[in-house]
């Protein structure tokens, strides 16, 4: 193997090792943090754009004051200039997102599934996941049991806004389902 192509391999395989440890960092103020990793059957990346292509069995997983997985069976998507922080992310076709919120002012966290069948876009400047075609979701409280509030959106498109927990549905359709305590006559 020439000196060039090792150099490639070498600086590929560099670029995987900081993708998978790949730490979402937020202002220098915070300490929190955010870890992302893709995995895929196949990857390409195009060293002069700075850009990854992910094909089968794609799958996005963020961890930090929230956790959200997006699956697909395509993922394209840049880091950040320092290869510090995923910037932009698409999917195409069906795609399916699950995410547990970071908890409210009482506490409360919740467990959204959701799904399109066109695809997704991640942008990490306004930590929004636009699901697109056919979309919906389950918004379920957690713990879940069997007194769990359920909701259920259908609509063109979700927007999941990760840092506010706020999601936008268009065209929207909404579904609630309340347990009801049985009374003893």
């Amino acid at each position: 193997m020439n000196s060039s192509v090792k150099y490639v391999w070498l600086l590929a395989g560099l670029s995987v090792v900081l993708l998978v440890a790949a730490v979402v960092v937020g202002p220098a103020a915070q300490t929190a943090t955010r870890t992302g990793t893709v995995s895929g059957d196949k990857m390409i990346l195009d060293l002069k754009t700075n850009q990854f292509v992910f094909t089968g069995n794609c799958k996005l997983t963020i961890t930090g004051p929230y956790k959200a997985t997006l699956t697909s069976g395509k993922m394209t998507f840049k880091l950040s200039a320092e290869a510090d922080a995923i910037e932009q992310l698409t999917t195409y076709g069906s795609t399916h997102l699950s995410l547990i919120t970071e908890a409210n002012q009482e506490g409360q966290q919740y467990k959204i599934v959701a799904s399109a069948s066109q695809g997704a876009t991640y942008s990490r400047q306004g930590e929004k996941v636009v699901l697109s075609g056919g979309a919906e979701a389950d918004l379920i409280s957690l713990p879940e049991g069997p007194t769990s509030q359920q909701a259920h959106f259908v609509g063109d498109s979700i927007v999941a806004n990760l840092k506010t927990s706020v999601i936008e549905v268009a065209k929207a359709h909404l579904r609630v389902e309340t347990s009801l305590k049985s009374e003893s006559q």
